[in-house]
């Protein structure tokens, strides 16, 4: 689980050195992968390569494949209208009901270009595996991260 956290890090961080124009985008109008293409990748913000995408779907696969677990991968423009970020994915998250029913196991890792925030929102049932502490402690260094790529 590591090895998909620390990738999306490294994408973050790669993401906000990237300058583009922001638009707006509601919830229902970040397309979900898992309908649209069976996959687990949705770039709105266009900042993934197809590279990324491939790797980053590949291994999400695999680990549903191993322990049922699922991961969303997002990028979008800006969370707004939305009241923030966090407001942004828990609204995501639970409208696409991220994670195997009965087993709350999802996992959305939403990068916001135009916050320039991350945001993990972890089903019930992945609690042990990421508690908010180690939530907290990849959010802290992806936010390490984007300061010293701006310097």
């Amino acid at each position: 689980m590591m090895k998909q956290v620390l990738c999306t890090v490294f994408v973050s961080s790669v993401i906000f050195s990237q300058a583009s124009p922001i638009l707006a985008i509601s919830i229902e109008q970040v397309p979900n992968p898992r309908r649209t293409n069976a996959t687990w990748v949705s770039d709105t913000a266009n900042i993934l390569s197809s590279d990324t995408e491939t790797r980053l779907n590949r291994m999400i696969s695999e680990l549903e494949a191993k322990n049922g677990s699922e991961i969303a991968v997002v990028t979008v423009p800006e969370t707004a209208p939305s009241a923030s970020p966090k407001e942004f994915a828990t609204k995501l998250f639970n409208h696409w009901g991220i994670g195997k029913r009965g087993k709350n196991n999802g996992v959305l890792f939403l990068i916001s270009k135009g916050d320039r925030r991350v945001e993990i929102e972890t089903g019930t049932g992945l609690v042990t595996v990421l508690p908010n502490s180690k939530v907290s402690s990849i959010t802290a260094l992806t936010a390490v991260m984007r300061y010293n790529s701006s310097n």
